[in-house]
């Protein structure tokens, strides 16, 4: 197949990936538009890693089909290949080599290679081209694993969390460096991490994973929309035993006060379905890791609310 303008940068059909016993993807169905910064979340185990490295051909679907730029994930060429970069949480690197010996083996087989963006990273870094690799502490280690990845400015960056092992400084630099490329023209990026506050800055849709099936793929500001948190108090006495509100997802409650989780509720409705049940009630947009927690688990823990909407009494 060749790739056309509206095809699609990543599309998985129905593929599933077996370890022997184990299923870590379940027929999962994608497709990634051209200049999306996707957040690949899940537990661990969830099948994340497994999904990146399906997209850069470096495993088989056990069954379906994955495609990337255009063509069957396992038939990239050298000329996609370029124009694809990869940062795993276990880099492949040659501990023997220098990190110049490295960056100098990458840049011989990347025609795209910025120099220039190299250097600059390498400081960011603290990385000295004369420093073995062998030797390199776990963070120093991952930031030469990143350049590998983005030195070439590829079309398509897969990152398997790769803020895993640096220092909040650092991290902060992985982000800059991403609003950079990003900002520099579309280019694809897929990110997985645990770091939901760092991820949050600078995906624009949430892919989530659990049990090698997706949870949810949806943009960001959209899924923000459709959670809602709404905490009910008596005012002077017990609250009704049934909360007749739309879209009921999550309830802890007591005789006196409940909080309520709503997903995709009828907005138009909602004050008038609040003002019903008497006492005091405030609507709020529930946290991005709140909604995480509750498509991952099914359950929300802690406070939860990012933004207070509206007060009722």
């Amino acid at each position: 197949m060749t790739s056309t303008i509206d095809s699609p940068v990543v599309r998985l059909e129905n593929v599933t990936r077996r370890y022997g016993r184990t299923l870590a993807l379940d027929g999962v169905n994608l497709d990634i538009a051209a200049g999306r910064v996707v957040g690949v979340l899940g537990p661990n185990g969830s099948g994340k890693t497994t999904l990146l490295q399906t997209i850069a051909g470096l495993l088989p679907p056990s069954a379906g089909r994955a495609e990337t730029l255009g063509v069957g994930a396992l038939d990239l060429d050298g000329d996609r290949m370029a124009r694809i970069g990869l940062v795993s949480q276990e880099n492949d690197l040659l501990d023997w080599l220098t990190v110049g010996e490295t960056l100098d083996l990458a840049r011989a087989h990347q025609p795209g290679w910025d120099a220039a963006l190299a250097a600059t990273l390498c400081d960011r870094f603290e990385l000295s081209r004369r420093q073995k690799v062998g030797g390199l502490s776990a963070g120093r280690r991952q930031g030469l694993g990143i350049i590998l990845g983005v030195a070439h400015r590829p079309d398509l960056l897969l990152l398997d969390e790769p803020a895993a092992a640096l220092d909040p400084i650092a991290r902060q630099d992985v982000l800059d460096l991403l609003m950079d490329l990003i900002q520099e023209r579309p280019r694809t990026i897929l990110i997985s991490s645990h770091i939901l506050t760092d991820v949050e800055k600078v995906i624009d849709q949430v892919l989530v994973l659990a049990g090698g099936t997706v949870r949810c793929f949806e943009p960001l500001d959209a899924l923000r929309e459709s959670f809602w948190e709404v905490q009910l108090s008596g005012l002077d006495g017990d609250l009704p035993a049934d909360l007749p509100l739309s879209g009921v997802r999550h309830v802890v409650r007591d005789v006196a006060s409940a909080v309520v989780v709503l997903q995709n509720p009828d907005r138009s409705a909602l004050d008038a379905e609040v003002a019903a049940l008497g006492g005091r009630a405030v609507i709020r947009n529930l946290g991005f890791e709140a909604i995480y927690r509750l498509l991952v688990t099914g359950e929300v823990a802690g406070p939860t609310a990012s933004q207070t909407q509206e007060v009722r009494s």
